[in-house]
């Protein structure tokens, strides 16, 4: 078996812990030393008080809000109180996405870039990722920090690297071609798109050659996972991060879970109501994430908000890192209706797994009176006739009732209304208003 760093891939588990616990008292001392944010957040917490990890329980969350709160109209100009270095050595910009509020604006130093660029030559090479791929990315980078981390990662690791920006998904349907492309990486909706771009032109996507693919950006069930194996013959891996974190979790070659990468990482997964202890191995948790080697952001125990399924720390692959067995999502994205907890990633398994006809898919929940209605929009292979159509649809009603326990109303659009997306689809929306 291959590791990108045998020796800390294959660590005993209690050695392992003996590390994390020995950097998360580093980063707290060097957080109230350096960090305006994390000097007056850790008053009264003395890293001397910190011996266990349950002792880590004692440092409170850091939450994206206050990332920004930090941020907003404080010296230094951008970062403000966020900064853990001299502002001189920042010498990258990154911002998140901005898709649950304002940015947050993220400085890297030099050695805080490097050390994020190491941790995602972890997912790649996990990945099966190795010098003799010609890997194509094709988004344009812009000011965050998806893909540049790919990018430099793939370049460490020897990969070729084809950025595909500029391009339409037909011109990228032809790079793919053009440069032979043996790898890529890429939100799972928009290498979706790409396959029905190709088969629009009349190619198979099975014939680009292309051999793995890193999925990014969005969540992967198992069904669209084994959709797009099967769409362009190849194999597809997952991975978790974010960019306040970087990218904590990766998927091996044994394809059973995401390991998280220890000892680079702290990461925790605690139960949902409280979140004051650690979940069994097969529950439910919310993930706590504390990147351990970099400085110039230094961001403690980041309450990321998204909920995985604890798993085991063996694994065939010889890793012995924690493993989590599925992202579930958000816990903004699992909601109530009609005092049901409902998840949208349970739809898109079902979807994916079940309903080849349905090209595109929409949620859409609103409020009549004091009842909730869920609305699924579907787009259908054209091919298939009126009848055919309002028969995928009935049968997707029923399949929905059957596996969230929730009616809904389905309706076929003509091809081409729904949206596409390139990153993050939201195929989820909820238009209750406050609930």
């Amino acid at each position: 078996m291959e590791f990108w760093n045998p020796y800390t891939e294959t660590l005993p588990r209690e050695k392992l812990n003996r590390i994390e616990l020995k950097y998360f008292q580093d980063l707290v001392t060097y957080g109230k030393t350096h960090s305006n944010l994390y000097k007056e957040k850790l008053k009264g917490i003395e890293v001397g008080d910190i011996k266990t990890f349950e002792d880590i329980k004692k440092v409170p969350f850091t939450y994206k809000e206050e990332l920004r709160k930090w941020q907003e109209n404080v010296d230094p100009f951008p970062y403000g109180g966020l900064l853990g270095v001299p502002i001189e050595e920042v010498s990258t910009f990154r911002q998140t996405s901005g898709t649950t509020g304002k940015p947050v604006y993220v400085p890297e130093s030099y050695e805080s870039w490097q050390w994020r660029i190491e941790a995602w030559c972890h997912i790649l090479y996990m990945a099966g990722f190795r010098p003799r791929h010609r890997l194509f990315l094709p988004f344009g980078y812009n000011v965050y920090v998806a893909f540049w981390e790919a990018h430099y990662a793939a370049e460490k690791l020897g990969c070729e690297v084809i950025p595909g920006g500029a391009l339409d998904t037909k011109g990228r349907v032809n790079k793919i071609i053009e440069m032979k492309i043996t790898a890529m990486a890429g939100t799972p909706t928009y290498t979706l798109n790409i396959a029905q771009e190709a088969m629009a032109m009349g190619i198979d996507p099975k014939s680009f050659g292309i051999e793995r693919i890193l999925g990014a950006g969005e969540p992967l069930p198992e069904a669209t996972r084994k959709k797009i194996e099967a769409t362009y013959g190849c194999k597809m891996f997952d991975h978790i991060g974010s960019t306040e974190t970087c990218g904590f979790a990766g998927m091996c070659e044994a394809q059973e879970g995401l390991h998280m990468i220890e000892p680079l990482f702290l990461v925790e997964l605690l139960d949902r109501e409280t979140l004051s202890k650690e979940v069994a191995e097969g529950e439910q948790g919310v993930l706590v994430v504390t990147p351990l080697g970099r400085h110039s952001f230094p961001v403690i125990r980041f309450n990321t908000n998204d909920v995985a399924v604890k798993g085991p720390s063996t694994c065939s692959c010889g890793r012995t890192s924690q493993k989590m067995m599925e992202i579930v999502g958000r816990v903004d994205d699992i909601t109530k209706i009609r005092g049901v907890l409902f998840s949208p990633k349970t739809v898109e398994q079902l979807v994916r797994s079940e309903f080849p006809e349905i090209i595109e898919y929409e949620l859409v929940v609103t409020r009549e009176g004091i009842m909730d209605k869920i609305l699924a929009r579907i787009e259908v292979d054209p091919k298939l006739g009126k009848t055919e159509a309002d028969a995928v649809a009935a049968r997707l009603s029923e399949r929905h009732k059957i596996k969230t326990n929730l009616s809904c109303t389905t309706k076929v659009e003509p091809p081409g209304t729904l949206p596409r997306y390139d990153l993050k689809a939201k195929r989820f929306k909820d238009q209750r208003g406050a609930h």
